[in-house]
């Protein structure tokens, strides 16, 4: 299997483009392919040697969102001035202040990742990166927790590490879908990144460090805000829906 969306394509970047235009227009279960085409300035020869369905055009833009995640995940992971406990939070921090500061009317892509009928009539290539980008997600959770227990940061027992990883990712997902849900925000659910930081922040704190490792809310602000090109100052109110995370166990 192959990420092959991170192959760049100028006319599959154009597709993608105005089908986002389209989604925010008409809805993600209502737009046009028909119309696509045409504002592509491509071929509807082109357009379907790129796409197949509507599920293959959303199932492209999700992936496309996670490729992003990957790629940011890399720069935090190689930022020497963190901590590996950092680097732990900082990843999983990105995704939420990304989403907590996007505009009004960004496309929830999200969606998919608790939604897998979608994904499940796409075409196999789509269906395919899925996979992989899964995969490449795993990898790098194994690698960071990896990291923190070879230098002797972390001192947990592989059992402890797992289920703090899971808890750490419930804490995530929950906090992106309660946030991104009009219905559960106009009724009360909402909550912010502040305080799903702190909550990251004491799961990890349930493991065993070495040293007395401080984390801090303005730092991390100052190391991921960068990453999101978001405005200084913004209250994090809106966000999009999380992505399915990781189902195997990890090896350390």
């Amino acid at each position: 299997m192959h990420n092959h969306l991170k192959t760049k394509s100028v006319t599959r970047d154009k597709i993608l483009a105005e089908a986002k235009k389209l989604i925010l227009k008409e809805g993600v279960c209502s737009f046009r392919l028909s119309q696509i085409p045409a504002k592509a300035k491509c071929s509807p020869k082109t357009f379907y040697s790129h796409f197949k369905s509507r599920e293959d055009i959303v199932v492209a833009l999700f992936v496309e969102h996670v490729n992003d995640i990957l790629v940011k995940t890399d720069m935090i992971m190689g930022m020497d001035e963190l901590s590996n406990k950092e680097k732990i939070v900082y990843t999983l921090m990105y995704d939420i202040v990304q989403c907590w500061s996007a505009k009004e009317g960004a496309v929830c892509i999200n969606f998919l990742g608790v939604n897998p009928h979608v994904y499940g009539v796409s075409s196999s290539e789509y269906e395919g990166n899925l996979s992989v980008i899964f995969i490449e997600l795993r990898a790098r959770v194994q690698t960071l927790w990896g990291w923190a227990v070879k230098s002797g940061e972390l001192l947990s027992s592989k059992d402890e590490i797992v289920d703090c990883i899971f808890s750490m990712r419930t804490i995530e997902r929950g906090s992106i879908v309660i946030g991104q849900n009009k219905f559960l925000r106009q009724n009360g659910h909402d909550n912010r990144v502040e305080t799903v930081f702190n909550l990251l922040c004491l799961a990890a704190n349930t493991l065993k460090w070495e040293g007395n490792q401080i984390m801090s809310y303005s730092k991390m602000l100052d190391t991921i805000t960068p990453l999101v090109e978001t405005a200084a100052g913004t209250t994090f109110k809106h966000c999009r829906i999380n992505y399915e995370t990781l189902n195997e166990p990890i090896e350390l």
